[in-house]
């Protein structure tokens, strides 16, 4: 036995000495790709909270405007866009535009302060900030806002992004009688008890002077957008939304405020209602609005405007884990008055609305204006949202 130990300690010094077989000794080249994927996998991680996924909406806004609030802490980005293609079928020409690229940015300094922004590009060379507010979160039930915000009226003035409405243009009582994007300067309040969310906001008022107000786009022209905003006049507007079950909102939103700013054309005390649903329900989507608006003291005369429409779609991929595909109808009427330059007619609306996956959307369809007012126009839309 005692023979064999000098055998056996050679045996294992040599094992121990022995070089190591060539896959337990990495190369440089090895430790620099391991090195690069723990690198790009600590990024991902970094981006995973900055640019997450859009989530759910929150406090009425589109899923990637929402990205603040669902963000942990500092800084999220996010956006949207839309392409478009338009046939008008008459002696207008066909048209191409990349309308919208939009980018959002938001900033939860803590669980109580909150900064959201979005800044579009629209056709390629136009530049504008559609929104920039702070959030104080104070409770469910009541917070404050103030800053350059969204007017809460209507269903597509907040939550306008191209995955949450059906067509590929916005309806046109949401564009001339709620002239949205409509966005104005001030400060408010918002929340929720329950089944019940609402907002109130003080704001400067809109500028209905110097061809502001009428036309074929009603009050459209009135907008301030924020940019150097005549402030002599301020204007109130509030909203109430009712979620009685899951998939069914109904909702109200009133807007009153002069619109003179001064001038020497009148006050233009301006008044806006509106009421709206939106039910979605295992493959139908349904959505309805009515808005009436009137002004008032206006030296070119009086305005009356007012609009509605009834649209339905329904999924015919509903059994698609990924995609949807919403073949869809709108009946809409429109009046921004006749005696102020504008037109009334009835507009219906086919098309259709495929979602590969929930972040990117083709709109196909057709509008017909039943009195020939406006050109009947086909529209081709290529969209996003991140």
């Amino acid at each position: 036995m005692s023979s064999s130990l000098p055998l056996v300690s050679c045996g294992l010094a040599a094992a121990l000495c022995a070089p190591a077989p060539a896959q337990d000794n990495p190369s440089i080249a090895d430790l620099q790709a391991q090195l690069d994927a723990l690198t790009l996998d600590f990024e991902n991680l970094l981006l995973q909270d900055v640019m997450p996924a859009p989530g759910e909406s929150v406090h009425g806004l589109g899923p990637a405007a929402s990205k603040v609030y669902n963000a942990r802490s500092g800084l999220s980005i996010g956006g949207y866009g839309e392409a478009r293609y338009r046939n008008f079928g008459s002696t207008t020409p066909d048209q191409f535009d990349f309308h919208r690229a939009v980018l959002y940015f938001g900033h939860k300094f803590s669980e109580k302060w909150v900064l959201n922004t979005e800044i579009e590009l629209e056709h390629v060379e136009e530049s504008y900030l559609e929104f920039a507010y702070l959030d104080h979160l104070h409770s469910e039930a009541l917070n404050l806002r103030a800053g350059l915000m969204l007017t809460p009226m209507g269903l597509v003035n907040e939550m306008h992004e191209p995955t949450t409405f059906l067509g590929s243009t916005r309806p046109l009582t949401e564009s001339y009688v709620i002239p949205s994007t409509w966005r104005e300067n001030g400060l408010g309040i918002f929340g929720r008890r329950g089944d019940l969310a609402y907002k109130l906001y003080a704001i400067n008022g809109m500028d209905g002077s110097e061809g502001g107000y009428g036309g074929t786009k009603g009050l459209r022209g009135g907008r301030q957008k924020g940019a150097k905003a005549t402030a002599e006049d301020v204007a109130v507007v509030g909203s109430l939304s009712w979620t009685p079950t899951p998939g069914l909102a109904l909702g109200l939103s009133a807007y009153e405020g002069a619109a003179g700013q001064n001038a020497s054309e009148g006050d233009m005390d301006t008044s806006i209602f509106e009421l709206h649903a939106d039910y979605r329900s295992g493959p139908f989507w349904g959505r309805a609005l009515v808005a009436d608006a009137g002004v008032r003291d206006r030296a070119d005369g009086d305005m009356n405007l007012g609009g509605g429409y009834l649209e339905a779609g329904y999924d015919i991929l509903a059994e698609s884990e990924t995609q949807s595909l919403y073949p869809f109808v709108r009946w809409e009427t429109i009046d921004t008055d006749v005696s102020a330059g504008g037109f009334e007619d009835d507009v219906l609306t086919v098309g259709l609305h495929y979602r590969p996956i929930d972040q990117v959307v083709f709109k196909l369809d057709h509008a017909t204006f039943q009195d020939g007012t406006q050109d009947d126009v086909s529209t081709f839309l290529i969209g996003y949202v991140f």
